[in-house]
This record gives C-alpha cells, sequence and structure tokens, in this order.
C-alpha cells in the first residue's frame, strides 16, 4: 500500500493504543430512517452532522470504533431509551440538544475545525428540538416480565453455588454481579455483552496459564462465578479491589454470614461494572497485572532483551508515517517471550530530524538512529489473552500517554489510558500493519549506506511475512477468547465489550438505575427517602433529571442506611511496603471533562409540583465561578430570563456554592402563574465564553421576555456555533491537541416541573 493510500485512509484522530492500521472494519446494518415525520427530521440532522462520529457502520476518517464510546446516534428507538444522552421531553436537560448548544458538537468542526464540515442550521437544531419535545417518560419493555432480583436473591445464589463447589475450592470463589443493570432493564443482548466483557476482563488481568470461562449462578444469568486460584490472585489482590469499591454492602440477609465464612473474605462479590471500570485503568490494572515501574523491569519480567534482539537481528518491525493513535510517525517492533509475542513501539513528537523513521530508521539512539519520546508495549499473557504498558523514551512508566504524542477519542480526556485504551483498539488482538520503511530505503541508495541498507532489510520483512507473523499473533488471541467461551467479535454499537461496560458505569445516574443500585424498585425507593433529608435531595434531582456518577458513587454510603437496612462495612486491610502511597483508583468524570476539573452543574427545585401561584425556589450549583443565567418556558413555549434581571443585575455565582433563586433573600417573589408544565432552564458561562446564549435585557417588568424559545434559541446556537469557528484559525497538531482537551465555556442543564 503507498503513503497516499496510507494518508487517504488513517487518520491521525482515530483512537486508543493502537500500534497499527485496521484494514477494513465491520459495518452495522444501516440505521432506518423512521417513517414518523417529526422523528424522520430529527434522524436527518443527526445523520448528517453527528453519525460520522458516532454512529457504527457509518464512521469515517478512519475512525476504528465510535468517538467517546457512543456508536448508536441514529438508532433513535434505543437512543430516546438512553437518558445519559436524551431526557424525555426535556431538549434542554438533554446531553446532544446541549452539546450542539455549546459549540460542543459536531467535535469535527469545533475542535479539529475540519474543512467542508456543514455546521446545523437553526431549522435543524428546531427539528432535533422538537423530536426530543415529543418523546414521553417511559419504562424499557424489558422490565415487564423480569422478576426483580434483590440483594438477598443475589446471597441465595452465591449461597447454593458455594454449597455445590468442591470444598477445596470454596475459600477462593468470588462472584461478579450485573444485577443491578438487569433491574434498570437493561436488555438482554447488551447484558450478554457486558457478561462477556467482564469475563474478558478477568483474563486480561490473569497470571495464570488457563482462561477462566464465562460461567453464571443464577437463572437470570447476573452473577458470574470465578475462582482467585484460576486467575493466579490471592486474598490479598482481592482485599485491593475491596478498599476501593464503594459499595461494600452488608446486606441484611442471615446467609450473607454463611458465604462470608465459606469464602474467608468480607465480601465474596462485587459489582461488575465498577470493576470493568477501575480494574481495567491505573492505578487497579498495573497492580492487578504487576507491572514494574519501568520498561527494564518489564523485559526482565518477560524474559526478554530488546537491544539485544536488535543488535542480532531477530526482531521484526514496521514502520509508517500514519497510525490510528500515534499523531506522527511511528515504529513498531515485535519480539518472542515465553507466553507469545511481546510488540512494542517507538513513538514521536515530531516528525523532522532525529524524530523521522524515514531518515533514521535504525536505532534507537546512535549516530545514525532515531530518537523516540515514548512507547507501548502489548504482551501476550500466559492464557493467551493481552496485557499493555506505556513507557517515557527512557523506559518510565506511564498512566496516560501524551496527547501531543497519542490520543484517544474515546476517552473524556482524550488521553491514551493504559489498559482500557488498548483494550478498545485491540478488541481482536494485533492489528494488520504495512510498512513503509523497507521499500524507501532500499529504494534510495543515494541516502542510505550499505550498512544502513542491509539492517532495514533484516529489520524490516516484506510485507508477506510480516502479515503471516501478525495474522499468528491475533489467531491465538482469538483462540484464547473462544477458550473462554467468548465471540472476539462481539461488541455493543460498535464498541469493544470492556469499555461498552466501564462506559456503562461512567454515564449519569437516572432514578431507576438508582433505584437498582440501592437494591430497591424503583416505587419502593420513592417511600424510602421519606424522612432523609439527604436522600429527599437526591432523589429530587434524580426525578427531575440524572446525577453524575462520581457524585452519585460520593452519596451512596452516606444514604445507604437511611434507605435500607443494609450496612457499608469498613474495607479490609491491605498489606503494603512501609511508606508507599494508597493505590489511587480511576474516578468517574463528568461529560467534557478533561485536564482541568469537571465544570458541572446542578438545577433543583425546592418541590417536584406546585399550586397555581405558589413561590418557587430553584438552587443551582456550579464547580466553578461563572455567570449564570435561569430562564423559564411555560407550557406554550414562551421564553421568560427569571435571571440576571432588573432587581439582580450582577449574576456571578461562586463554585460549589449553591445559589437560590427566589428564596427569602431575593429581592422579590418568583410565582408560578400559570397551570401546566414549566421548563427551568440554568445556563452558566465561564469568562470566555460570555458572549454566547441569549442574553437579558430586563425591560419586561424587570424580566426578560424571549419570545417563542425553540425559535430564539436555535437562531443564536446558529449565530454562536459561526463565531466559535472563525475565532478557531487553524494550528499545528500539538496546540490542537490541546484544544482538544480545552476546558467547557459553557454548562447548561433544565428541569421539568408540573403546576396544578
Amino acid at each position: 500500500m503507498s503513503r497516499r493510500a496510507l494518508l487517504a485512509f488513517a487518520s491521525a484522530t482515530t483512537m486508543a493504543a493502537a500500534f497499527v492500521l485496521q484494514l477494513s472494519a465491520a459495518s452495522a446494518a444501516e440505521a432506518a430512517r423512521p417513517s414518523d415525520p417529526t422523528a424522520a427530521a430529527a434522524f436527518d440532522m443527526l445523520k448528517k452532522h453527528c453519525s460520522r462520529c458516532h454512529q457504527d457502520g457509518e464512521l469515517t476518517d478512519g475512525r476504528l470504533k465510535p468517538v467517546k464510546n457512543f456508536g448508536f446516534i441514529l438508532n433513535l428507538d434505543q437512543l430516546s431509551k438512553s437518558p445519559q444522552y436524551i431526557q424525555a421531553g426535556n431538549p434542554d436537560g438533554s446531553l446532544i440538544f446541549n452539546q450542539l448548544a455549546k459549540q460542543e458538537m459536531p467535535y469535527d468542526l469545533y475542535y479539529e475545525q475540519k474543512a467542508g464540515v456543514p455546521e446545523p442550521s437553526a431549522d435543524e437544531l428546531k427539528a432535533l428540538r422538537t423530536w426530543i419535545e415529543s418523546l414521553k417518560t417511559q419504562t424499557a419493555s424489558a422490565c415487564a416480565a423480569r422478576k426483580f432480583v434483590s440483594n438477598g436473591d443475589i446471597v441465595a445464589a452465591i449461597s447454593d453455588d458455594l454449597k455445590k463447589t468442591q470444598n477445596a475450592r470454596v475459600k477462593g470463589m468470588r462472584y461478579l454481579t450485573l444485577t443491578n443493570l438487569y433491574n434498570a432493564c437493561v436488555s438482554d443482548e447488551e447484558l450478554e455483552v457486558y457478561r462477556q466483557g467482564s469475563v474478558k476482563l478477568l483474563n486480561s488481568l490473569s497470571r495464570s496459564s488457563d482462561v477462566v470461562r464465562l460461567e453464571t449462578v443464577d437463572p437470570e444469568k447476573t452473577i458470574i462465578r470465578f475462582n482467585l486460584t484460576d486467575v493466579g490472585w490471592d486474598e490479598a489482590d482481592w482485599n485491593l479491589l475491596l478498599t476501593n469499591f464503594p459499595y461494600r454492602v452488608r446486606p441484611d440477609d442471615k446467609l450473607f454470614e454463611f458465604t462470608t465464612q465459606a469464602t474467608g473474605t468480607i465480601l465474596p462479590y462485587i459489582r461488575a461494572d465498577w470493576f470493568a471500570f477501575s480494574a481495567s485503568q491505573p492505578n487497579l490494572y498495573n497492580k492487578l497485572v504487576k507491572l514494574p515501574d519501568n520498561f527494564k523491569g518489564l523485559q526482565e519480567q518477560l524474559g526478554v532483551n530488546t537491544e539485544d534482539n536488535i543488535k542480532k537481528q531477530t526482531a521484526i518491525r514496521a514502520g509508517f508515517q500514519i497510525s490510528g493513535v500515534s499523531q506522527h510517525n511511528r515504529l513498531i517492533e515485535r519480539h518472542q517471550i515465553k507466553t507469545g509475542y511481546f510488540w512494542t513501539s517507538y513513538d514521536f513528537g515530531g516528525d523532522r530530524e532525529k524524530q523521522s523513521l524515514f531518515a533514521h530508521p535504525t536505532g534507537p539512539g546512535g549516530d545514525k538512529g532515531f530518537e523516540h519520546d515514548g512507547g507501548e508495549t502489548i504482551f501476550s499473557l500466559g492464557n493467551g489473552f493481552q496485557a499493555y504498558y506505556l513507557n517515557t523514551a527512557d523506559g518510565k512508566s506511564l498512566d496516560k500517554g501524551p496527547t501531543k504524542i497519542v490520543r484517544d477519542l474515546s476517552r473524556k480526556d482524550l488521553t491514551v489510558t493504559n489498559g482500557i485504551s488498548c483494550m478498545g483498539c485491540h478488541d481482536q488482538g494485533i492489528r494488520k500493519a504495512k510498512d513503509e520503511i523497507r521499500q524507501h530505503v532500499l529504494g534510495d541508495r543515494a541516502s542510505f549506506s550499505k550498512d544502513i541498507r542491509d539492517a532495514v532489510e533484516a529489520l524490516y520483512p516484506t510485507h508477506e511475512k510480516t502479515d503471516a507473523v501478525l495474522e499468528d499473533d491475533a489467531k491465538r488471541f482469538r483462540a484464547a477468547m473462544e477458550r473462554a467461551g467468548l465471540n472476539p467479535t462481539l461488541k455493543w454499537n460498535g464498541v469493544e465489550m470492556i469499555n461498552a461496560l466501564a462506559a456503562k458505569y461512567e454515564a449519569h445516574v437516572d432514578a431507576n438505575l438508582a433505584a437498582a443500585e440501592f437494591g430497591l424498585k424503583p416505587e419502593a425507593l420513592k417511600q424510602a427517602v421519606v424522612g432523609s433529608a439527604r436522600a429527599n435531595a437526591l432523589m429530587r434531582r434524580l426525578a427531575q433529571g440524572l446525577a453524575p456518577r462520581d457524585q452519585f458513587e460520593a452519596e451512596f454510603p452516606k444514604i445507604i442506611a437511611d434507605l435500607t437496612d443494609d450496612k457499608i462495612m469498613e474495607a479490609p486491610k491491605v498489606d503494603q511496603p512501609a511508606g508507599a502511597a494508597p493505590v489511587e483508583v480511576a474516578k468517574a468524570k463528568s461529560e467534557g471533562e478533561g485536564t482541568t476539573s469537571a465544570f458541572d452543574i446542578a438545577l433543583t427545585s425546592d418541590k417536584l409540583g406546585y399550586k397555581q401561584n405558589e413561590r418557587a425556589v430553584f438552587t443551582v450549583t456550579v464547580k466553578k465561578d461563572c455567570k449564570l443565567t435561569l430562564t423559564n418556558v411555560d407550557s406554550k413555549g414562551t421564553g421568560t430570563i427569571l435571571f440576571p434581571n432588573q432587581f439582580q443585575q450582577n449574576n456571578d455565582i461562586v463554585a460549589n456554592k449553591p445559589f437560590n433563586f427566589g428564596d427569602a433573600s431575593t429581592p422579590f417573589t418568583f410565582r408560578l402563574a400559570d397551570k401546566g408544565v414549566e421548563t427551568v432552564i440554568a445556563e452558566c458561562a465561564l469568562p470566555q465564553a460570555a458572549t454566547r446564549g441569549l442574553k437579558a435585557t430586563g425591560k419586561d417588568g424587570g424580566f426578560t421576555n424571549v419570545g417563542n424559545f425553540s425559535d430564539a434559541l436555535s437562531r443564536k446556537i446558529v449565530v454562536d456555533g459561526q463565531e466559535a469557528k472563525q475565532a478557531a484559525a487553524p494550528q499545528p497538531d500539538d496546540v490542537k491537541a490541546a484544544a482538544a482537551k480545552k476546558e467547557q465555556g459553557v454548562v447548561r442543564t433544565a428541569i421539568k416541573i408540573n403546576v396544578e
């Protein structure tokens, strides 16, 4: 394949820690355009502006997987039932609409500044808004025939399994549960992906020579069994997980005592979604795989000497200008180890002088060799699955690769993260590659001496030989997956199974999922919050929208005892070397969070419903100082900017300090005058985005009437988008990388309230 063909095929904006290009990708069935005119108009808008990044089977620019692990934007039925993206009936509380309103999407238009990308029109934005408004809150039909699985049912199923287990293996039995997702109406098809993803991760963390097979112990198949011995773990490894597990609940069930005594642990099961999110990333990933803190130590651990193999010319190399991850030219290199293969890469922060493989193909180092900035390694585990390692040029281990060199657009902070990024890209093992160095060097006798040409000829094999080696390595991984009872090609909307389950955990929490995680049915949760101020505050937020995962995770242990008879247990002790720092565990990030803290916003009302002319109080909390705008939209669609106003012209609010609009301190009383459903929208802008959004004039009795809110907002989004695009001049790759991680300028949310 020529370099021109490679340039056309792959883009530097594609995904995670791949060493090589994927030459082809299986396309999903084309999403069907709805017959309903309202839905069809929204479909057309999303297909034109969003599907190239977010629809499996329609990805462009060489993207190997959907951006942000979201690949079903044209499947409107599924989309309408996904509250993390669409709040039925509430466009201003829906992530997709808000990202368009804030000029965060389309991504390639506002961040990558790609030429020829169309801007959404006012009519297209209104079409999307109209479709979301037409949706009704619904409960997934998958729940209709399902028996609710209680915490007691989980304990009973595990207890029964332990009784059937051979005595010698009972102490090591452990379990991963998907019960919370089953109770929250996740479909059977999606649950199967998560079952397989859980077992795939277990095997990817294993230090055993054999695979762990997929086995469940309950009729609903929500409890996965495995044995510590079968993954080469000990009690300390399990305790490391338990110490960091935020849902260490002791059920009020007599059988629970039996399970703990039999297994010798305070808790023999953890949630699979948390496990997929946390154990696939540093530092839990590094600890469980037992990765050393430098590349030399990794080589010693695996019995490989890369420098010696290069000198002996037993290594196999392929180099190319454009890869699916690196921003610059890249070299991959294979070494043989006892468990199989050891592929490592040489990545560069530039392409000039000694950073150019095409001018300096030998090395690393030396007078004629290249000088790289870091590398990524894939190596075979004893069971045939894969492990991963990132390092600097001098060999120091990295948890995340610098975005100047490599990027993963599926991650919220865009960083290639050791473990999960690599799993996402290498979902079927080693990918295909086509070397460009051999032909370039051997065909240029004038530029390269005979010793350089001889070294390149020995280290950079022909395409045929490289293809055969890559295929053999890929077969090894696929065979290990199949031995574990897993489907190597199984994905969820184009997303690799571990990444899909991890993303499910990190997504915002709605009321149904919250109830399931407390071990309650939704109606039982509503009754249980009575008498608990803290639980009531959370319930009001969930009733009107979503709660970010990180906030829900922090609240869970504080209110579980208010809602149930279950208790949070103390963490077990973990033996660590004297003076060692605690293991840092990956934390969920809010959408848009990059290297800075999340710029998030929460809006709640003091009641879920009001009487006509009753006073209403709205509380807004943000994570950064910003300028707040509050807008009320009545049941006829007329918008009124409530804040700032003639009486309160300063709209600066302070981070992490609740701002109360309409309470006793307000110099006026705000009452809901009309019956019907009202929408209250909160939008807060950082200084650099202060010109965006609708503006208050205070000319209408102290407040600002904007007329038809949908029309006014759609027009304003288009104007703001044009300004945002014009303000971003063409930039070099390293500046683009920083811009892609830029801090959000605006946050936006909305709630709906009933007035009787």
